[in-house]
C-alpha cells in the first residue's frame, strides 16, 4: 500500500473513498462514494447521469479451501440503464475497486489509491424494493478458472456462438458421447 495512502488512513478523521470503475462493451462506468474525486485523469462521481449511483459494497472476504472469492454491489440505475447493464454481453465485464484517501483541505487523492478487488460481472438481477436496485453479482478470475465447463461441449450451437460461421461442427453427430481414457470404444466406432 502507498505510504502516503496508509498515513492519510491512520490520521485523524481520514476521509476514505472507494472507486468503482465497470468497463461495459458500449462505456465506462465510474463511480465513487465520495462526492466527486479526480484520478488518472478520469472524474469518478457519486452520480452516473446514465448509470445511477452505487447504493452498497459488499465486505470483501477471502475464500477458504477449494473456493474463491465473490464479491458483489448493488446500484440504483435509471430503468433505462437496467438492460444495458443486464445484457449478455456484459457479462465477463471487468469491474475494479479500490480505496483511496481525499485530503479535506484541498479534495485531492492523497498517495496511490489501493487495488481491493479486480472481478469480473457474472449475474445482474432485480432486488425486490421500493426503489429499483440492481444487484451486480461478480466473480474473479480464479472462480471463473475453478468453473466446470460443462456448458463448453464440442456441439455446433456452441462452436458457431464462439466463432460465428465456422462450420466445423456442423454434421458432428458423436460430440457428447464419452469415451473414457483406457477404456474399448464402443462396437459402432471407426476408431
Amino acid at each position: 500500500m502507498d505510504p502516503d495512502l496508509i498515513d492519510e488512513l491512520e490520521g485523524p478523521a481520514p476521509l476514505g473513498v472507494h472507486l468503482v470503475t465497470v468497463i461495459l462493451p458500449g462505456s465506462t462506468i465510474r463511480w465513487t462514494d465520495g462526492g466527486f474525486v479526480v484520478w488518472g485523469g478520469q472524474t469518478y462521481r457519486e452520480v452516473s447521469a446514465t448509470f445511477g449511483t452505487m447504493a452498497d459494497l459488499e465486505k470483501i472476504e477471502d475464500g477458504a479451501g477449494d473456493q474463491a472469492t465473490s464479491w458483489a454491489m448493488t446500484i440504483m440505475p435509471p430503468i433505462a440503464a437496467v438492460a444495458d447493464l443486464a445484457a449478455e454481453d456484459a457479462q465477463g465485464s471487468l469491474i475494479t475497486l479500490h480505496l483511496g484517501a481525499v485530503d479535506r483541505a484541498t479534495g485531492l487523492l492523497v498517495g496511490e489509491p489501493e487495488l481491493l478487488q479486480r472481478v469480473e460481472l457474472d449475474v445482474a438481477s432485480l432486488g425486490v424494493s421500493a426503489d429499483l436496485t440492481l444487484n451486480l453479482e461478480c466473480i474473479t478470475e480464479e472462480a471463473r478458472m475453478l468453473e466446470p465447463n460443462e456448458e463448453r461441449i464440442q456441439s455446433d450451437a456452441f462452436h458457431q456462438k464462439v466463432w460465428p460461421g465456422e462450420r466445423h461442427y456442423e454434421f458432428q453427430s458423436r460430440a457428447k458421447v464419452k469415451v473414457y481414457w483406457r477404456a474399448d470404444d464402443p462396437n459402432n466406432s471407426l476408431g
